[in-house]
């Protein structure tokens, strides 16, 4: 890179102005404590003063980052100035941090008049109970979402507002990712309720309530990102103290001034979002891609999606939990649904109930031994062995138009299951044991084949198709496409191995569903 080491290698700028008041008065927040300004010139001078240099900038092109002290997007002067960054060239998005308190209905009507900028906007939208209603928030939220402004909504993570948080989850729509912080300051740690709790609504809260390592071999702040303040003073990032530049230095080089890394920015931990997500080795990258920035999921194109049943889509007591539900019929709207379990097709009907199951275009049934897919099927069959005594094995067989593709012996008496397991070592079967339950498909049957078949004949593209489990098993199917989800409770190594982990009622907020 030409710009190597200097300021014109920059992609990523947050700023902070000289505002630090705000026109809340939340209890744990410093700066609503703060009474409003009767004049917020100096501020205004240091936007306009960034704002005019990043018109002149040529260097790499920039994403931008609003993060006041405060409310900003009420003051008329910040929406003007992100609509003059944001219809510049070498700016290819801003967002700022806001508490949805200024005029979004009459923003937008600006906006309107020049449509090719709302692509550009991004709105990081922080709920304050104590200030707002759900309602209030969620129908600002919207307006600005439904205009196509992408947005992320997040709350600070008190045990207190579990109630009003759960409200607010509820009342988003489902392709709005909501992010909890963890409480900072709290005389009582949370509890493990708590944790699962807030876990449930953000699924990755676990990131933000741990923090990270200080890192700053694999830090991308003062190299790609940057935190610049209304001196024009360059940073690592905003909780760095360390100055490496500024902005303003020399008006006709500074752009190409050396930042100085040589010092790292001296902090053990990075104890928040934006200083954590600046790790370039954090799990963060991998799940949010190049949204990470923003907080707002960069959601990859999906358009099918397989789930496994027992514990993906089914709680401790085998029950779909409604807002699986509520999902599943939200995402079927807009792409093909497919099972692929190691039930069979009677029994992950029974398991979903004739309503939910409805829902499903097919699937790999009987770990692939029966294949329904767009009016078309293919069984493997299996032959029930012969002699077994039924008075010692309870036998069922699970068949499609007249054929079996799986059958199941409950057997208690130890010699008799050996003997039933001796005599199916010769038959073309895979055999799963657990005892006293003796469960037959066909040797060529696999969760694997049966939905690689399926996105063949359907002409499904891989990278565009979603595979959700819960086991280790799991991982032979969800290895074969770059989309592969670990609800949370899975097993550990599933986890390590999948590429998200995610409950099903969150996928919306993290993939664009698309036929």
């Amino acid at each position: 890179m030409a710009n190597e080491g200097s300021l014109l290698s920059v992609r990523r700028i947050y700023y902070r102005g000289k505002l630090n008041s705000c026109n809340y008065t939340c209890s744990y927040c410093p700066f609503g404590k703060k009474s409003h300004p009767a004049s917020t010139m100096q501020d205004k001078q240091a936007w306009s003063r960034f704002i005019t240099a990043i018109e002149q900038w040529e260097g790499e092109t920039l994403q931008l980052f609003v993060i006041p002290y405060g409310e900003a997007l009420i003051h008329r002067y910040y929406r003007e100035g992100i609509m003059r960054l944001a219809s510049l060239p070498q700016v290819t998005g801003i967002s700022c941090q806001t508490n949805l308190s200024f005029p979004a209905d009459e923003w937008l009507d600006e906006l309107r008049t020049a449509p090719e900028l709302i692509n550009k906007i991004k709105i990081w939208a922080s709920f304050h109970p104590e200030m707002t209603s759900v309602e209030k928030f969620v129908r600002q939220l919207h307006t600005l979402h439904n205009a196509g402004i992408q947005v992320c909504a997040g709350a600070v993570g008190n045990p207190s507002a579990k109630n009003i948080l759960a409200d607010l989850r509820n009342a988003l729509m489902p392709d709005i990712y909501l992010f909890i912080n963890a409480m900072q300051g709290l005389k009582s740690l949370v509890s493990d309720d708590d944790i699962r709790f807030f876990t449930q609504l953000d699924n990755l809260f676990e990131y933000d309530l741990r923090n990270a390592p200080a890192q700053w071999e694999n830090c991308s702040g003062g190299r790609s990102n940057c935190f610049i303040d209304w001196k024009g003073d360059i940073f690592a990032c905003p909780r760095s103290k360390v100055k490496i530049g500024n902005l303003y230095q020399n008006q006709k080089t500074g752009q190409n001034q050396k930042l100085d890394t040589s010092l790292s920015c001296q902090r053990k931990v990075c104890d928040c979002y934006i200083a954590f997500s600046n790790l370039s080795n954090h799990p963060l990258h991998d799940i949010l891609g190049e949204g990470a920035f923003w907080r707002i999921p960069d959601k990859s194109l999906i358009t099918a999606v397989f789930f496994d049943v027992d514990g993906t889509l089914t709680d401790a007591q085998g029950k779909v939990p409604e807002s699986y539900a509520n999902t599943l019929r939200y995402i079927a709207q807009s792409v093909p649904l497919y099972l692929a379990t190691s039930l069979s097709m009677e029994q992950a009907r029974r398991k979903l109930g004739k309503t939910l199951f409805s829902l499903f275009k097919g699937g790999a049934f009987a770990n692939g031994g029966l294949l329904l897919y767009d009016g078309q099927s293919r069984c493997l069959p299996v032959e029930l062995l012969p002699d077994v005594n039924e008075e010692s094995a309870k036998i069922t067989a699970h068949s499609y138009e007249g054929q079996v593709y799986k059958y199941s012996m409950l057997v208690y008496e130890k010699e008799q299951r050996e003997s039933i397991l001796f005599r199916l070592k010769a038959k073309p079967y895979q055999v799963f044991y657990k005892p006293p339950l003796i469960a037959v498909v066909h040797k060529e049957a696999g969760k694997k084949k049966g939905v690689l078949h399926i996105c063949k004949d359907l002409a499904f593209p891989l990278e565009q198709v979603l595979i959700v489990g819960n086991s280790q098993k799991d991982w032979e199917m969800m290895s074969a496409v770059p989309h592969s989800c670990a609800v949370m409770n899975s097993e550990p190594l599933l986890k390590e191995h999948a590429r998200y982990t995610l409950n099903p009622d969150r996928l919306p907020a993290f993939f664009r569903f698309r036929k």
